[in-house]
């Protein structure tokens, strides 16, 4: 048995009965699988081309989600189809493809001083001879501390052992020696030109950013950046955990993804620089729990259920090799600690990049995502929790939703318009071609306008007494037109109905409930807070206006809000190149309250609120 995926050409024989989903994987074609494969998502769609035998029939999801008519002319979830004997050729849509979109990769850099775990330092000891047979290492030592330079003597790694008498030899006792928090890490022979390079890595649920930089100016040399490759295993961070733990391959093939699409990263921003590989002695990695245990292989079974236990906090380091990172095999990998299960070393990163410490009077830290995270500094402690809003945000489960790529409507505004004496829509598509579907800035505008023109109640329901070209009724639901079709690329209407809004809403209520939850556990109004600062790409580019209009923030002057882009990743740099940032990292964690929000006796109370539009 064999399928081939088109347009890519590419085939896989197959040995046993797998979904198209499984077999696409092992092509090493990303397919969106936002639901993690169980069939509700309908983001997996695929057309059959040509099946030269026997494929299982619809199951009542594709029904569900396609309806017959599409069933009928050959398209299927990828998911929940699989090939039971002969050959089939299928062709993939460019919408079900996992693309990269658009999002924050850097964020506003903060002054940090340098002092990086790595250093390196020039040594020329004195050759070896009958009267003074002193061993290699230690000459090498006596020069360190003849500089002035601590050096801890703990034992040296055994690989670089016995590397040092022929290194040593070869460079004519010209050293470069490298140190990584005043341990000796490795020698080289000496060159003009060296210069020791690290790597920050923000792991994020739906995107991986790397970017590399010079520990001895600080300056950063190059920006990667790359959808993360688990998203084919489900959107959210709760489908990748339920994945990893149902067996040991499963946590593998996650772990496996993630790093490769490290190494990926860190050769492309190496080739651009023309910086060898083996120069990189750090890389520093944040993300969330789930992400943290996932890079490291760690089973995140405990994070799935209460109380939500990670195996371990941090910090951690670990050499280069233990985790099959691409660069000097004597390099090291840190992780700063996590906070709790949903609470991670991103939010840690965060924390380091606004300083949320230093905050005078009461300021608030939110990166929205699929697992949004809160911090607050009441002036006397630092609070945090976590609430999972879910991938309607991000285009999942959504009828027409994609993340921020080209097609996607990301800005859209609704008015009344008396030439035409019905609703128009005006919008702006990403890469200003014709678009396919809406992203999560144009699900909040979207929601918001029709809020205002009370084409929405306060329960996110259509007024039905509002006659318009745009209300139209397919599938027995009642939709809102946003492009029609002969504007589309995919030939058909592009519209918003109940059930997406219903979607809207509960990721809208998960984050609003969550944030009122935490001020009302520091005894706060968010009137209180000097400053909120939003964090992460999809904060960074939602109209503010619309997301107070819809209650998705605490109602308080829009100039309080201050958007910082990638926080994380600047965080991340911040420890890579400062020790006192590490330790500002670790101070924060061990500081932090954490307040299980859903634990709380109001939460459910406040949940149901924040349902409703204000």
């Amino acid at each position: 048995m064999e399928i081939i995926f088109e347009p890519m050409k590419k085939s896989v024989s197959i040995q046993s009965v797998k979904t198209i989903l499984d077999l696409a994987r092992e092509a090493g074609i990303a397919l969106r699988a936002d639901c993690g494969g169980i069939g509700i998502c309908g983001k997996c769609l695929v057309k059959i081309l040509r099946v030269g035998g026997k494929l299982t029939p619809p199951t009542n999801n594709e029904v569900t989600a396609l309806g017959m008519q599409r069933l009928n002319e050959g398209y299927r979830l990828s998911c929940q189809t699989k090939l039971l004997e002969g050959n089939v050729e299928v062709f993939i849509p460019p919408e079900s493809l996992i693309q990269r979109y658009r999002s924050a990769d850097v964020g506003l850099e903060k002054l940090v001083p340098l002092n990086p775990a790595v250093t390196f330092h020039r040594v020329l000891p004195k050759k070896p001879n009958l009267v003074d047979p002193q061993p290699d290492v230690s000459r090498i030592l006596v020069e360190l501390y003849e500089q002035g330079i601590d050096v801890d003597a703990s034992p040296i790694p055994l690989e670089l052992l016995r590397d040092i008498p022929e290194i040593v030899r070869k460079a004519e006792w010209d050293l470069n020696l490298i140190l990584w928090n005043s341990r000796l890490i490795d020698v080289k022979p000496y060159d003009n030109s060296f210069k020791p390079i690290g790597v920050a890595v923000d792991i994020g649920t739906s995107k991986i950013v790397v970017h590399l930089i010079d520990l001895a100016s600080g300056e950063t040399l190059a920006v990667e950046s790359t959808p993360n490759p688990q998203a084919s295993y489900g959107a959210d961070i709760i489908s990748r955990l339920t994945y990893a733990i149902q067996s040991n391959e499963n946590l593998a093939k996650l772990q496996r993804a993630v790093i490769n699409a490290i190494n990926i990263l860190i050769k492309k921003a190496s080739e651009r620089t023309s910086i060898p590989l083996d120069w990189i002695y750090e890389v520093v990695v944040v993300g969330n729990t789930v992400m943290h245990h996932l890079f490291l292989g760690i089973k995140p079974k405990h994070l799935g259920f209460s109380p939500y236990t990670p195996a371990t906090r941090g910090p951690h380091y670990f050499n280069a090799k233990e985790l099959d990172i691409d660069i000097n095999s004597k390099g090291v990998i840190y992780l700063p600690p996590v906070v709790a299960g949903f609470v991670g070393s991103d939010a840690i990163a965060d924390a380091v990049a606004i300083g949320v410490d230093e905050c005078e009077e009461p300021c608030a830290l939110i990166d929205i995502g699929t697992n949004t995270e809160i911090i607050i500094n009441t002036g006397k402690k630092i609070i945090a929790g976590s609430t999972p809003a879910g991938p309607a945000f991000e285009g999942a489960t959504m009828s027409f939703g994609m993340r921020a790529i080209e097609g996607a409507i990301d800005q859209v505004f609704v008015y009344f318009d008396k030439s035409l004496s019905d609703y128009a829509v005006r919008y702006n598509v990403v890469g200003g071609k014709k678009p396919s579907g809406i992203c999560g800035s144009g699900y909040i505008d979207l929601l918001a306008n029709l809020y205002r023109l009370r084409l929405l109640n306060r329960r996110g329901k259509f007024a039905r007494e509002i006659k318009s070209s745009r209300l139209i009724v397919e599938n027995d639901l009642l939709r809102f037109v946003v492009a029609k079709a002969e504007e589309t690329s995919i030939g058909r209407n592009i519209v918003v109905d109940e059930k997406d809004i219903d979607s809207l809403l509960l990721a809208k209520a998960a984050v609003a409930s969550g944030f009122k939850m935490l001020l009302r556990y520091a005894g706060l109004e968010s009137n209180d807070l000097s400053r909120v600062f939003v964090a992460g790409s999809f904060g960074s580019y939602i109209n503010m206006e619309n997301a107070l209009t819809i209650g998705l923030l605490p109602n308080i002057p829009i100039s309080r809000f201050i958007f910082v882009g990638n926080a994380a990743i600047v965080g991340a740099k911040a420890m890579l190149k400062s020790k006192e940032f590490r330790e500002k990292a670790s101070k924060i964690a061990r500081a932090i309250e954490y307040v299980e929000l859903a634990a709380q006796q109001e939460f459910s109370r406040i949940f149901m609120e924040s349902l409703y539009l204000p």
